[in-house]
């Protein structure tokens, strides 16, 4: 007689997002209320729309659940024509929105959709979905990371035209260790690293804004007020936080010394005001999101929905990694935000989709006895 196991509920994983969550939404308010002030509106109107985005991420998390994860296939080769046209539009002006030098957005209302971010999604639905159905060949480089890498190549071409490299790195490295975990050879994914090195060497080299940037990285302090600015005042907000923080609310450098702290910096905030055991309970939280997203991939029935959770943990965690680093002086500035904590609504939305994919899949796959 066969007894069916109740559907697993990933309470861990629940736990983390709603942490992170709850997190962003206290430092969203923190970092944003006096900046908002500049521009004659209240204090909380970060914090509104932030409410906003979460509200409308958690009824798409929702959504997402019910609709079997499988079926998502069928989906894959519209969401990649959507980006690639999306992608396309945002170059050309009047239609995309340019802030900084960079050309990201659609502005509609008041709100900024980023089609990169969809791009995840439609990114690691497809490298699932290419790594399952090519997994007789993928020793062979010809059937499998040959032309997977054309595939990304076109994206990315479209990503670095914006310019966004970071998000280019990002979508590249989580692909090659999805390829890895589903068995890809080690010889093709280092040589294949040692081409996209050159790449991305040449690509600064022969970039004056990328080149400037690695230069204020390596050295900020030779223009302190200048192109090295950020990153200094992001390194005072980490070092003068201390141990415990100087406690919610009470950071110095949101008084607009650190540009815009709601969103790609909301980190170095984080550990002004709480600190290092602030800093190690939301590393704890990202920890806890990728070793229960493994946990699920681990124990999924088909390579499709294995390859996916693989995808969206590494994505997420590399995503945090990232973040964490361009704060900290570790990595140039890319302009990634912290997943489930940065100010925005496409970044959030999008972390929410792949968490409900995550639900999907662990609700999807309960043992049989």
């Amino acid at each position: 007689m066969t007894a069916y196991k109740k559907k697993p509920t990933p309470y861990l994983l629940l736990f983390s997002i709603i942490c992170l969550l709850g997190i962003g939404i206290l430092m969203v308010y923190s970092s944003s209320a006096i900046y908002a002030n500049t521009y004659n509106r209240s204090n909380f109107y970060f914090f509104n729309r932030q409410l906003g985005f979460v509200g409308l991420g958690i009824l798409l998390f929702f959504v997402v659940i019910k609709y079997p994860y499988q079926k998502y296939r069928s989906w894959i080769p519209v969401l990649l024509g959507i980006c690639f046209v999306a992608l396309i539009l945002v170059l050309i002006p009047r239609i995309g929105h340019e802030v900084g030098h960079a050309k990201r957005w659609f502005r509609i209302a008041h709100f900024s959709l980023q089609p990169s971010e969809l791009l995840k999604i439609a990114i690691l639905l497809w490298g699932a979905d290419f790594l399952d159905r090519k997994h007789a060949y993928l020793a062979q480089f010809s059937r499998s990371l040959f032309p997977a890498s054309i595939i990304l190549g076109v994206y990315c071409v479209l990503l670095l035209a914006q310019p966004d490299f970071g998000t280019a790195v990002l979508l590249v490295t989580t692909f090659m260790i999805m390829f890895f975990v589903a068995g890809g050879r080690k010889t093709h994914i280092f040589f294949s690293g040692l081409v996209i090195s050159a790449i991305g060497s040449a690509l600064v080299i022969f970039s004056p804004y990328r080149f400037r940037r690695i230069e204020s990285f390596l050295t900020p302090w030779n223009d302190p007020t200048g192109s090295g600015y950020q990153l200094i005042q992001s390194l005072i907000a980490v070092a003068t936080g201390g141990i415990f923080g100087k406690n919610l609310g009470n950071s110095t450098q949101k008084l607009f010394f650190l540009p815009e702290a709601h969103t790609d910096f909301i980190f170095a905030i984080l550990a002004e005001e709480l600190g290092f055991i602030g800093v190690c309970i939301v590393v704890f939280l990202v920890l806890l999101f990728l070793q229960q997203s493994l946990k699920i991939a681990r124990h999924c029935k088909d390579r499709f929905g294995r390859n996916l959770a693989c995808g969206i943990a590494a994505l997420v965690t590399f995503q945090a990694i990232i973040n964490m680093s361009v704060v900290l002086g570790i990595f140039p500035t890319k302009g990634i935000p912290f997943p489930f904590v940065s100010y925005g609504g496409s970044s959030l939305i999008t972390m929410m989709i792949l968490s409900g994919i995550l639900f999907n899949i662990a609700v999807s796959n309960e043992t049989q006895k």
